[in-house]
C-alpha cells in the first residue's frame, strides 16, 4: 500500500471518530434537557431490573380527614385492618371499649347512624353472656353512647368482652358477634371491620390463662388464743374506729382513697362448727388484687389493721392452716402480691384499673 493510501485511510478513521464522539455529545445534549423538561425517564418494564415489591398500607390517617364509604358500596365489604386504637381517635375519660380484652368492631357510615337507628344492634348485643360496649366518635374522641354530647355518629366501635371470672368468650359467640355488627352495617348502608372469630377465640383463651394466673385474693387471719372468740359487735365496732364501713350486705369494708374497696373484713370461723349469729372464732382481712390499685400499700394498710385487731382482742395472725404468721410469712405474701402486681402493670392491665376491675368482674 502507497503512502497516500495510507494517509486516506488514517483521515477516514479519525473523521469516523470525529463524526462518532459529535454525535453522541449531541445525544446526551438531548437528553440532558429532556430530563430537565419532563423529569427522569420511565423505566422499561422488559429491560430494566424491577425494584422490590412492596404491599400498600395504609398509615396513620386521621379522622377528620378520612371520608366515609362511598355510596353504593356493598354492605357487607370490610375495611383494611385497623390499629389496635381503633380509627387513630383518642378515647374520651369514660370510653371503655379496648382491644387488650374486648374483640372490637367498627363500623363506618356514610350518613350519620341515629341513636333510634342503634336499638336493633343494641338488642341483638344483649343476647351475649359478656359485656358489650358501644361508643361513637364525636370531635375526634370516643364517647360511649349512653352518655355521647350527641345522638348520631358516623364511626362507631363496638366491643365484646373476651373473658372475664366466669371463663372466654367462645368462638361461636364471635362468630355470631361478628354477624349482628355484619347485619347492622347492611341495614344502615354502612362498612364494617371485624376481628376474625379464631383470632379473637385465641386471644380470648390467652386472656383467660392471664386471668387464673393472676386473679388472687391476699388473706391473712386473726383468731383467738386459747379459744377464744370475738362479739360481733365488739368488731363492729373496732372496724368502725379504723376506717371500715358496713355495706348495705352486711360486709366490713375499708375504702381506699379512689373510692374503691381496698379490703374487706369477714368472718373466718372453724367449719367443723356452726356459725354463731352473736359472736366469731376468727376474722379474715382480705385483699382482692386484680380489683385493687396500689395494692402493696393497701396490703401493708390492710396487715396493719388486723394487727390492731389482733391486740385488741386478744388474738394473733395465722394463716388459713391457722399457723402463726410471722414476719418472714408476712414477707412471703408481699413478695407474691408485688409479683402479680408488676405482672398485671407488664400486660398493660393494671390491677386497679377499669380494664382490670372489667376483666375480674
Amino acid at each position: 500500500m502507497s503512502d497516500l493510501q495510507l494517509g486516506l485511510a488514517a483521515a477516514g478513521v479519525v473523521l469516523v471518530a470525529a463524526v462518532w464522539v459529535y454525535n453522541a455529545m449531541q445525544e446526551r445534549r438531548a437528553r440532558g434537557k429532556a430530563e430537565r423538561d419532563f423529569g427522569e425517564p420511565a423505566h422499561d418494564a422488559l429491560l430494566d431490573t424491577p425494584p422490590a415489591r412492596r404491599e400498600p398500607t395504609m398509615g396513620a390517617v386521621p379522622v377528620s380527614a378520612r371520608p366515609g364509604p362511598a355510596r353504593g358500596a356493598a354492605p357487607d365489604e370490610t375495611l383494611p385492618p385497623i390499629g389496635t386504637e381503633e380509627l387513630n381517635a383518642a378515647g374520651a375519660p369514660a370510653a371503655e371499649v379496648s382491644s387488650r380484652i374486648d374483640t372490637v368492631a367498627v363500623i363506618l357510615a356514610d350518613d350519620p347512624v341515629m341513636s333510634e337507628q342503634l336499638q336493633p344492634l343494641l338488642e341483638a348485643l344483649r343476647t351475649f353472656g359478656k359485656p358489650v360496649h358501644v361508643e361513637g366518635i364525636v370531635d375526634e374522641q370516643w364517647h360511649p353512647i349512653d352518655t355521647s354530647p350527641r345522638r348520631s355518629w358516623r364511626e362507631l366501635r363496638v366491643g365484646l368482652q373476651l373473658a372475664d371470672r366466669r371463663g372466654p368468650v367462645g368462638e361461636d359467640d364471635i362468630e355470631r358477634f361478628n354477624r349482628a355488627i355484619a347485619d347492622f352495617a347492611a341495614a344502615v348502608n354502612a362498612v364494617s371491620q371485624r376481628e376474625a372469630p379464631a383470632a379473637a377465640a385465641g386471644r380470648a383463651r390467652d386472656l383467660d390463662k392471664f386471668c387464673a394466673d393472676t386473679d388472687i385474693e391476699v388473706a391473712v387471719n386473726v383468731v383467738g388464743q386459747f379459744g377464744a372468740t370475738f362479739a360481733i359487735a365488739r368488731v363492729k365496732s373496732l372496724a368502725l374506729d379504723n376506717g371500715a364501713s358496713e355495706t348495705a350486705s352486711g360486709e366490713l369494708v375499708r375504702f381506699a382513697p379512689d373510692g374503691y374497696p381496698g379490703f374487706a373484713i369477714r368472718r373466718f370461723d372453724d367449719a367443723s362448727k356452726q356459725p354463731s349469729s352473736t359472736y366469731y372464732t376468727g376474722l379474715t382481712f382480705a385483699l382482692d388484687l386484680p380489683q385493687v390499685a396500689d395494692a402493696p400499700e393497701v396490703l401493708a394498710e390492710m396487715v396493719r389493721v388486723a394487727e390492731v385487731f389482733a391486740a385488741t382482742l386478744g388474738g394473733q395472725l395465722v394463716d388459713d392452716n391457722r399457723r402463726a404468721l410471722t414476719e418472714p410469712g408476712l414477707a412471703s405474701i408481699r413478695r407474691s402480691l408485688e409479683k402479680i402486681f408488676n405482672e398485671m402493670e407488664a400486660h398493660g392491665i393494671p390491677a386497679g384499673g377499669p380494664l382490670a376491675r372489667r376483666l375480674f368482674s
